[in-house]
């Protein structure tokens, strides 16, 4: 097998601009989840496809997201990981005890940790692969996660996720234009299931409405959501579809609750066929959220609402696509509670304006009236 990578001492790091690499053969990606950082890390991976279209590519991800990861192209197989669930149960951690042995079974040339987290480093370490390469302990979410790797590669720091998972990838030589779109090949029955539906409530290209998010201080209020979907059908005449997953149900009803009834329209969806309903929508309005990450990269024109997150990091990469944030001393702050809760005091009128400009950006995006 041809392999010009060079041995590195157990435990050691070192910057992986130090020793170029050549012809790897076999590549594991962790990346576990969530759904956004996952949809993050997909252009670092189609950059290395192109790179070294021979070279295998195998992804470590928590079960819930392989399916997504089924429809990128370059990805040879999926391997998962159960943590949260080895975690609640810990007699199920058992299936590392089997994971791991297939893991080195493989032979890995190189194990790229996107995450950064202790987890995601000792399941690169694990595996068994030569080197193992992730960002530099000020960069990484967990610091101590750089000690198990055996290359580390600093970045800019300031940039997007996208930019630097790109900066990996780049350690291996990887060049390319910087984009968020991938190419998912989305199955003709999640599609069949979207274009069902939407012909059901009435037909033509919706605004999408995502109201719900991982963290309670990244929720716009529901009620809030409720208006923007009035005024653009009023404005607008265009149809609006709330888009919303398990758990969810009680903002889709508290939206449709403070709606005219029949005015919006909403149904579950897979992540799949979130994919394909993206597709069909001519734009997406959420927080910083899953849903939106994976619409831009679908190629949907978005409008984000954003609290603590910060902008220039998790915002939508397209640079056309639009940011309603409210900037205050506290900004940035990327807390999951808060008891001051101001930074998603956002108005109607001021998302409204972004979608407006936002759509008349847009090929094709309706005029306003």
């Amino acid at each position: 097998m041809l392999r010009n990578f060079s041995s590195v001492a157990s435990g050691s790091t070192r910057p992986a601009s130090s020793t170029a690499l050549n012809c790897p053969e076999k590549i594991l990606i962790v990346r576990l989840g969530a759904l956004g950082d996952i949809v993050h890390a997909l252009p670092a991976q189609q950059q290395i496809h192109r790179r070294f279209p021979n070279c295998e590519i195998h992804w470590l991800v928590e079960p819930h997201y392989r399916g997504l990861l089924e429809t990128v192209p370059g990805i040879h197989r999926i391997w998962t990981a159960d943590t949260k669930r080895w975690r609640r149960r810990p007699g199920t951690a058992l299936d590392l005890v089997r994971l791991v042995p297939a893991l080195r079974r493989e032979r890995f040339d190189l194990a790229l940790d996107f995450q950064g987290l202790i987890k995601s480093a000792f399941l690169a370490r694990l595996s068994g692969a030569g080197r193992r390469m992730g960002f530099c302990r000020e960069r990484c979410r967990e610091p101590a996660a750089a000690g198990f790797y055996t290359d580390t590669v600093p970045t800019s720091g300031d940039g997007h996720v996208i930019d630097l998972n790109l900066e990996l990838a780049g350690s291996l030589g990887c060049a390319g234009e910087a984009t968020a779109r991938v190419p998912f090949r989305i199955p003709a029955e999640a599609r069949h299931y979207v274009d069902s539906r939407l012909q059901a409530a009435g037909g033509g290209r919706p605004v999408l409405l995502n109201p719900g998010a991982g963290w309670p201080t990244k929720l716009w209020p529901a009620r809030r959501f409720a208006r923007l979907g009035a005024e653009i059908r009023r404005r607008l005449n265009l149809p609006v579809v709330i888009t919303y997953g398990p758990g969810e149900e009680d903002l889709v009803r508290e939206i449709r609750d403070c709606s005219r009834p029949g005015s919006v329209a909403g149904f579950p969806t897979t992540i799949l066929e979130l994919a394909a309903l993206c597709r069909r929508a001519c734009l997406m309005v959420a927080g910083d959220t899953g849903p939106l990450h994976l619409a831009v990269a679908v190629g949907t024109p978005a409008v984000a609402v954003m609290g603590p997150s910060i902008a220039r990091r998790n915002g939508p990469f397209h640079p056309e696509d639009r940011i309603v944030k409210r900037y205050l001393y506290c900004s940035d702050c990327n807390k999951r509670s808060c008891g001051e809760f101001i930074c998603m005091n956002i108005s109607v009128e001021q998302v409204f304006r972004a979608v407006r400009r936002r759509l008349s950006a847009a090929v094709g995006g309706p005029e306003p009236r």
